[in-house]
């Protein structure tokens, strides 16, 4: 017997609105009663044959229904889940007064999305609508599944100050990058659905950025529950499920080295599963009510991914090439300022995704790099006035501010991985250098204004890259003033992140490990180029000196160094770097056929030779066990690994 608060039973004593099928027909052929084929071409938004060959405009054709059933419909579901409200947690349908920006409940009214017509299709059209007229089996609650509910009921989630401090660090820290839940639907969360699975999610990650005393334990048993939810079938609505895996992700127990199942790229991967079951990787239709969140919730998706990609050198989950999503607009957003915000994430997270996928497979081509190089022009061209780092006239930093600092750190870690040099017998890359003492900066930054606990994972990865370039450049004498102060960075930041996210201890082990090996490397009997090219000066015309202690040793001399501390003249006198028009800036580079050869020819780098330690370049990266450390992939090329 089926337990009286199943979604089953809700459906037969609330009237839902039967799911509007598709049209088979375009307007023009229903009218003209001829066949139309504008089925097989739905997924790619093309017109049917008969009006591509009339040149007639190609629009679906929309059945009328009954409108008192649709509107009426809200009204007797929150009635529904007003009379659930009394039962207990374990009931299937959660109490709900106030449904998330009012429209995650339709979604359980939502078919799944299937694309396979557009290459099954013979003689006949496949009916994707009439494949769905069944129940599953799925949606169907056991009796086990209730008593794992109840049980899980039993352990309350934080409630007074506590619950209210893990809202609120949610809000300021975790929000901002992923950006699905407003104000309000906070308030009416926390009235209507206490318990839910996406509520307990919220507090994960809430207690995750907290920086309070029982916020850690608090955040274990939320997790532990927000799993039953999930694994239970407790959420019904898909797009709440969805949204809840998502905050999920900012839980890492387990570091990148080890195989986890409560990792944040298992979760990642799962939100992807169910997006793309629910057809987010599609356009919305305009009318649909969520339309708008849909949006969000994939480009939310698109940014982790690349993230939790690039911080593991792992695959994707997402390929780009099988979404036609376009890109988020502000009209997307209620304030401006998330949109501002968000959009530039998601842009600099897909330029770094982009750019270690081609390392990774080895495809980074000559006019690929030039077309990154663009990109990450382009946008630092674009970030806001409200989100530089520096005033644009002035270039004199501007106040803190830590989604500013944030939203940078990925571009100077683009700039350290795309000019690093890539062998030892290369001198240090002047632009890996400033961007690596940005990143340091911005982090001692972290450190004064106790935002440490705020950040997220990934910011692991970021300062290793920083960490690795600084110690190899740590060598020569010309880089090595700041030596003392970057390492205490280093070490201070990985101390605080491993407090919350074991991927730190990893990334420690690993930077130990390469200081004891930079100690036994010879220091190169070649010329030190420590001012820019010409073009690479326009990666930091946007930033002036503060947050950079390596910024006197490009900008404040035009000779470099020898072995031994040795003056050379230099063919390029370094000096400040005067602001230029972006449409100057990118017709100068990437103008003309003849630039793009120039661009390529133009001063090579100086040679030079390393004489490596005794000790084995390998051993470095492995521990005891023989793990592979997290990110290793980007610097093998840097120091040649053997027997992973």
């Amino acid at each position: 017997m089926s337990d009286p608060g199943s979604a089953t039973n809700i459906d037969c004593e609330v009237q839902t609105p039967r799911t509007l099928k598709k049209a088979k027909a375009c307007a023009s052929c229903h009218a003209r009663k001829i066949r139309c084929d504008l089925q097989l071409h739905e997924d790619t938004h093309a017109t049917c044959s008969n009006c591509k060959n009339s040149g007639r405009f190609c629009q679906p054709h929309i059945r009328k229904r009954k409108h008192d059933q649709v509107r009426d419909a809200p009204t007797a579901l929150h009635r529904a889940d007003r009379h659930a409200g009394s039962r207990e947690l374990g009931a299937h349908v959660p109490a709900r007064e106030f449904p998330v920006h009012d429209t995650l409940t339709s979604s359980k009214q939502q078919p799944s999305y299937l694309g396979r017509s557009s290459y099954i299709t013979g003689d006949f059209a496949v009916d994707e609508d009439d494949a769905h007229q069944y129940q599953s089996p799925s949606k169907t609650s056991t009796t086990l599944q209730t008593q794992i509910q109840r049980l899980a009921s039993a352990d309350e989630t934080p409630q007074g100050p506590l619950r209210q401090s893990l809202l609120r660090n949610f809000m300021l820290y975790c929000r901002p990058w992923m950006p699905l839940i407003d104000e309000t639907d906070l308030d009416k969360l926390d009235i209507g659905t206490r318990n839910s699975l996406l509520m307990t999610a919220m507090l994960v990650a809430g207690s995750i950025v907290s920086s309070t005393a029982q916020a850690a334990e608090a955040g274990q048993l939320c997790y532990q529950r927000a799993k039953i939810l999930f694994y239970t079938g407790a959420e019904v609505h898909t797009l709440e499920t969805i949204v809840a895996t998502i905050f999920l992700q900012w839980l890492n127990p387990s570091g990148p080295e080890h195989v986890s199942i409560d990792s944040s790229s298992f979760w990642l991967r799962i939100s992807v599963g169910l997006a793309h079951q629910l057809g987010l990787h599609r356009e919305p239709d305009s009318k649909l009510p969520d339309a708008k969140l849909r949006r969000k919730i994939w480009w939310t998706l698109v940014a982790r991914d690349n993230q939790i990609a690039t911080s593991h050198g792992r695959p994707r989950a997402i390929n780009l090439e099988d979404t036609n999503v376009r890109p988020l607009r502000d009209s997307d957003f209620d304030k401006q300022q998330d949109a501002a915000l968000f959009k530039h994430f998601v842009r600099i997270t897909s330029i770094l995704g982009d750019m270690t996928e081609h390392y990774r497979r080895g495809t980074l081509s000559d006019r690929k790099k030039l077309n990154i190089e663009a990109e990450l022009l382009r946008w630092l061209m674009e970030v806001p006035e409200s989100l530089r780092l520096f005033d644009r006239d002035t270039r004199s930093l501007k106040e803190y501010s830590l989604k500013s600092r944030q939203l940078h750190i990925p571009y100077f870690t683009a700039l350290i991985i795309l000019f690093r040099d890539v062998t030892p017998t290369q001198t240090p890359s002047p632009l890996s250098s400033l961007a690596a003492s940005f990143i340091s900066g911005i982090f001692e930054e972290y450190l004064t204004h106790e935002d440490m606990s705020h950040l997220a994972a990934p910011a692991i990865f970021y300062l290793l890259v920083a960490a690795l370039v600084q110690i190899s450049y740590h060598r020569f004498p010309r880089w090595n003033a700041a030596r003392t102060e970057e390492v205490q960075i280093i070490n201070l930041s990985l101390n605080e992140l491993k407090r919350r996210f074991p991927t730190a201890l990893g990334a420690e082990r690993v930077v130990n490990q390469a200081m004891k090996h930079a100690a036994n490397l010879q220091t190169p009997y070649t010329p030190l180029r420590t001012c820019l090219k010409p073009e690479h000066q326009d990666f930091v015309s946007a930033f002036g000196p503060q947050l950079c202690r390596q910024w006197q040793v490009v900008f404040g001399s035009n000779e470099v160094d020898g072995p031994m501390g040795g003056r050379f003249n230099t063919r390029h006198a370094a000096g400040l770097i005067e602001p230029v028009s972006s449409s100057v800036r990118t017709e100068s580079r990437f103008g003309t056929p003849d630039d793009l050869v120039n661009t390529l020819d133009h001063d090579p780098d100086w040679p030079g030779t390393v004489t490596m330690g005794p000790e084995d370049p390998a051993a470095i990266f492995l521990d005891q066990d023989g793990f592979d450390a997290v990110g290793r992939w980007w610097w093998q090329d840097w120091m040649p690994l053997t027997g992973s």
